[in-house]
C-alpha cells in the first residue's frame, strides 16, 4: 500500500458557502454557426463558405478563416490559418505583456467574446522559433505570435480547470490572428446557495482515492479551490464549486521507479450537496466480436 502525505503548509480558506448554477444547453445547429461566424466578420453563408458537421464538432470555414464549435460544451476556435501561428519569416514581436493585455481586451470588447467584468488576466504566452547555422554560427531568436488567456470569475471566485477560459492571439503588427472561448452561459442568476466542505475531506477523500495495491509514496502538493469547467469536449450541466488536489507520485519499485513525482490531480466537490459529478464516467467500449 502505498504511503500519503497530506500537505504541510495552511490549506485554502474557502467560504462557508457558495452558489451552484445551472447551465444553458449548447444548442449548435447550422444556423447558430453561421450566426457566431457573422460576429466575427465572415459573410456567413453558404455562398461564400463552407460547412462540414460531425457528431463532436461544427467546422465553417471562409479561405484561410476558420470557426470551430464543439457540440458538448459550446466552445468556440477562431483562427485565420494563413496567419494565426505561422513564421513569415520575419515577424518579431516586440511589444511588452502589458500592451499584449490591453490589446487582447480591447478586441474581446469589439467582437463580444465574453465580458471583461466576468474575467481576469491570467498569463501571456509567447511563440518562439530559432535559428541556428553550424557552418556561420548564425544564430536567430523570435517570436512570432503572443496569446492572452483570460480566466473567468464567478461571485470572485476564479474559475478552475480546462474551461471558463479565452485566450486572443495576436502576431507582430498588434493584428488578430485567433480566439478560443470556452466558456459556458450560465441559465439562471438566482442559483441555491449551498455549504462548503472543508479542505481536508478533499484531502481524505484523495487519499482513499489513491491507498489501493502497490508501492511508493503519494504527497499533496497543492490544494486549489475554485468553480471548475470542463473541457471542450465535455456535456456539463452545472457549475459548481471543486477542490483541485495536485499530488506527485513517487514509484519504489517496478519499471517506473523515478525521481521526479508523476503528477496528478483528484476533483472533488466542494458543496455539501453535489448536483452532478465531476469527473465524468468513462464511456463504456463495446466489446469486438472476434474476426
Amino acid at each position: 500500500m502505498p504511503t500519503f502525505q497530506t500537505l504541510p503548509k495552511p490549506l485554502p480558506l474557502p467560504p462557508e458557502s457558495a452558489r451552484i448554477f445551472r447551465l444553458t444547453p449548447p444548442r449548435v445547429s447550422q444556423k447558430s454557426v453561421l450566426t457566431l461566424a457573422r460576429s466575427f466578420g465572415l459573410k456567413g453563408n453558404m455562398k461564400t463558405g463552407s460547412l462540414c458537421q460531425d457528431a463532436r464538432q461544427s467546422n465553417y470555414s471562409e479561405g484561410s478563416r476558420e470557426l470551430v464549435v464543439h457540440h458538448a460544451s459550446g466552445g468556440l476556435r477562431f483562427h485565420d490559418k494563413a496567419r494565426w501561428q505561422v513564421d513569415d519569416g520575419s515577424s518579431h514581436v516586440e511589444f511588452d505583456d502589458a500592451t499584449a493585455t490591453r490589446m487582447a481586451e480591447r478586441f474581446i470588447e469589439a467582437y463580444s467574446v465574453v465580458p471583461l467584468a466576468e474575467c481576469k488576466p491570467l498569463r501571456v504566452s509567447r511563440l518562439n522559433v530559432g535559428l541556428a547555422e553550424k557552418r556561420t554560427g548564425f544564430a536567430e531568436h523570435r517570436v512570432i505570435d503572443v496569446g492572452v488567456a483570460f480566466v473567468r470569475v464567478v461571485d470572485g471566485i476564479p474559475v478552475e480547470g480546462p474551461g471558463g477560459k479565452a485566450i486572443v492571439y495576436i502576431d507582430s503588427k498588434g493584428n488578430l490572428t485567433g480566439i478560443d472561448r470556452l466558456w459556458r452561459e450560465i441559465r439562471e442568476a438566482n442559483a441555491a446557495v449551498v455549504p462548503l466542505r472543508s479542505p481536508e475531506v478533499a484531502q481524505e477523500e484523495a487519499a482513499r482515492e489513491w491507498r489501493g495495491t502497490g508501492s511508493g509514496h503519494i504527497s499533496v502538493d497543492d490544494i486549489r479551490f475554485g468553480y471548475f469547467e470542463h473541457g471542450w469536449d465535455v456535456a456539463q450541466r452545472y457549475l459548481q464549486p471543486a477542490y483541485v488536489v495536485s499530488m506527485s507520485i513517487h514509484a519504489t519499485e517496478g519499471h517506473f521507479v523515478r525521481s521526479a513525482g508523476i503528477r496528478t490531480e483528484y476533483l472533488g466537490a466542494a458543496g455539501v450537496k453535489s448536483p452532478e459529478r465531476l469527473i465524468p464516467r468513462k464511456a463504456k467500449v463495446p466489446p469486438q466480436t472476434p474476426r
